[in-house]
């Protein structure tokens, strides 16, 4: 139930002005009159917006259809609705109102109007920047009672007595209400009467062919909000995943080198980072023949990359201070130790190389190996 919305009239013509009325909790809290309403940003987004169209431009009629559901009332009464009519191209709207006392049927209260008039009034509004949800003849806004009413909403007026509407008009009204002289409504029943449409119209007319036109993927009030929250914490979480990941794998990366350290100042004490232990560790190995130092090392790795390369052989080797073996390879081809050379830098080898041939035609090439 709608509380809150945008209450206006249908202009008469493009460069008339229209009245309307903004709607807050219940209460007529702003009113105006002028060739645009208030902006979209001033009222509220989700709130409805209720037009009023002239009593003049639609025939109101209430009609027993008997004992049908309200659907089946509803559709059976557009046809007739239709029958009634004087003229050709003509748009129903219905509404079922409930069955009647006691055996009564199902009641349909029917509004007919022009379809050209019901469009030139959304164009107008539209003209405006308005595409209203509601759609009221303005006589519906009239108490249905034995007491003949009128009122004036902006600058639309309209006479009332049971169902019976009738279009501000003092020869037609004497004629069809007789002696029953209308009473006006004062302004408070006129607000509460806009505020009782807002909350269930009477009738809508943006039915059928004229309903209003939503997007496919439309969102209902509210939701628009909630999704940009739903996005904001999802954002928040993708960022916050691969920052803990980081986090997490630097503090471990961090732990893992204190351990390190603290295990190598067993050894060697007084070392304040790992890239010194590391030095002063491999110069101790070293001294006893022992770690990647020894001429066994960088041999192995030699002998490793060698195997699988058919046609290299070793004419020379030797080994000098720092872990360094010096060779002579040879091969058929040089491809063949360029394949060597190759799979001992992939295996972390630094190497050095000057690459001849020699008076047989073998490819030989003068290298060092130091361990990683």
């Amino acid at each position: 139930m709608a509380d809150a919305g945008l209450i206006v009239t249908c202009p008469s013509g493009p460069d008339a002005a229209l009245h309307w009325w903004r709607a807050e909790n219940g209460h007529i809290v702003a009113r105006g009159h002028d060739f645009t309403p208030p902006s979209q940003a001033a009222r509220d987004a989700d709130a409805p917006v209720v037009a009023l169209v002239p009593a003049a431009d639609t025939v109101l009629r209430t009609l027993d259809m008997g004992d049908m559901s309200a659907p089946q009332a509803e559709a059976a009464a557009r046809y007739r609705a239709v029958d009634l009519s004087i003229g050709g191209d003509v748009f129903v709207a219905v509404r079922a109102l409930g069955r009647g006392e006691g055996d009564g049927g199902m009641r349909v209260l029917c509004a007919t109007i022009a379809r050209a008039a019901l469009a030139d009034h959304l164009a107008e509004l539209a003209l405006r920047g308005l595409d209203p949800d509601i759609i009221v003849p303005v006589g519906l806004l009239l108490p249905a009672s034995d007491l003949a009413t009128s009122a004036t909403f902006g600058d639309l007026g309209a006479d009332r007595l049971g169902d019976l509407i009738l279009p501000p008009d003092e020869a037609l009204g004497a004629l069809m209400l007789g002696e029953n002289v209308p009473i006006s409504l004062d302004s408070d029943a006129r607000d509460a009467a806009m505020i009782a449409a807002l909350a269930d119209p009477p009738l809508n007319l943006r039915q059928g062919e004229f309903a209003r036109r939503t997007p496919l993927f439309a969102l209902a009030p509210g939701q628009g909000r909630t999704l940009a929250w739903l996005f904001g914490a999802l954002l928040l979480i993708s960022l916050a995943v691969p920052l803990m990941e980081i986090g997490k794998n630097y503090l471990g990366a961090d732990f893992a080198e204190r351990r390190a350290l603290a295990t190598a100042q067993k050894h060697v004490p007084g070392v304040t980072d790992a890239s010194q232990a590391e030095s002063q560790l491999d110069a101790k190995l070293a001294a006893r023949g022992t770690g990647n130092s020894v001429v066994s090392v960088p041999m192995s790795g030699l002998l490793a990359a060698m195997q699988p390369v058919p046609g290299v052989v070793i004419r020379q080797a030797d080994y000098r201070p720092g872990g360094i073996v010096g060779a002579m390879i040879a091969a058929p081809r040089v491809e063949d130790l360029n394949a060597v050379l190759i799979a001992l830098q992939n295996n972390g080898y630094k190497v050095t190389a000057a690459n001849r041939s020699d008076a047989t035609g073998q490819a030989v090439a003068d290298i060092t190996v130091l361990a990683p």
